[in-house]
């Protein structure tokens, strides 16, 4: 299993901002981002999760020596190489997977989680599921999601693959950045990026969010 998660290119950062009032130099409000890319295989779905699990497992560690820990707002995005509908958003949305999810292919890491990253695991009516100690939802709506199409446009692939979330208590979305112009993209005869006009295989994603009862 060492072989099989740790040769797979991933990469998180998390990083702790004090925002500062400019009106009120006393005021100030920590925020804490979370960026990260998640192996790309679609035939390796159990590591893609366990990516995430071990991400969530290190971001926990990483709140807790914080003030104010798992009060503060927090920004979770990144190219997840994963759809809307996949195991590791549900993770991330649901706070947990089960650990006999099909997509992990039979595989058991229960091993392999607690010696890589110390206890990762929670009991709910007699199932075990991997967990993390955050309450998250997506800046964009399912609505949103159908309208957006697509974040990641290749000449064999078309999905969503990036997503933006935030902690629930905390945090309101605004507005979000909607998917690109379906008639331009006809209209250059554009069936894959990157291309002559965008040198990119991704499509951004922007959301606008309110601090809401935040802890300063």
């Amino acid at each position: 299993m060492i072989n099989r998660v740790q040769t797979k290119d991933n990469i998180g950062i998390a990083c702790c901002f004090d925002i500062k009032d400019t009106s009120n130099a006393s005021k100030h409000q920590k925020l804490i981002i979370l960026n990260t890319h998640i192996n790309w295989d679609p035939e390796y779905s159990d590591v893609k999760l366990i990516q995430n699990i071990m991400f969530m497992s290190e971001v926990d560690a990483f709140v807790q020596g914080i003030k104010g820990g798992y009060s503060l707002p927090i920004v979770v995005c990144g190219d997840f190489n994963s759809t809307p509908d996949s195991a590791v958003i549900e993770f991330l949305l649901k706070s947990q997977i089960s650990t006999e999810h099909s997509d992990f292919h039979g595989l058991k890491y229960h091993g392999f989680l607690k010696k890589a990253n110390g206890e990762c695991l929670g009991n709910k009516n007699g199932t075990k599921h991997f967990k993390h100690n955050f309450k998250l939802k997506s800046c964009y709506s399912e609505e949103q999601l159908q309208d957006l199409k697509y974040t990641n446009y290749t000449y064999d692939f078309k999905g969503i693959l990036d997503h933006i979330l935030h902690s629930k208590e905390n945090l309101r979305t605004l507005g979000v950045l909607g998917g690109i112009d379906v008639e331009w993209m006809e209209a250059n005869k554009i069936i894959g990026c990157p291309n002559v006009h965008y040198p990119s295989d991704h499509f951004p994603l922007v959301s606008e969010l309110e601090l809401i009862n935040a802890t300063r």
